[in-house]
């Protein structure tokens, strides 16, 4: 794929497989996507080839703070 320079890389999406279940931590950005959730950092998780079951949880006002409640968040499906 070639090199887009005009790509904000801030907002890329970051992603987390747990090595035993698969069940895989999404962290994205979204601009008032999710209707009244405001815009913002959100995470969810969903099992490989599957769509999510639920509304993501945020807005989180860094990547780093979606994380951090992602992996504090013990249960959600597959995620110890």
């Amino acid at each position: 794929m070639p090199n887009n320079p005009k790509r904000n890389l801030a907002h890329e999406p970051l992603y987390e497989v747990h090595p035993k279940t698969g069940a895989t931590i999404e962290i994205f950005h979204a601009d008032d996507l999710f209707a009244g959730m405001g815009a913002g950092w959100f995470w969810w998780t969903c099992q490989a080839g599957s769509k999510p079951e639920w509304r993501p949880r945020g807005p989180f006002g860094t990547s780093y703070r979606a994380y951090c409640d992602a992996i504090g968040n013990p249960g959600q499906q597959g995620w110890p």
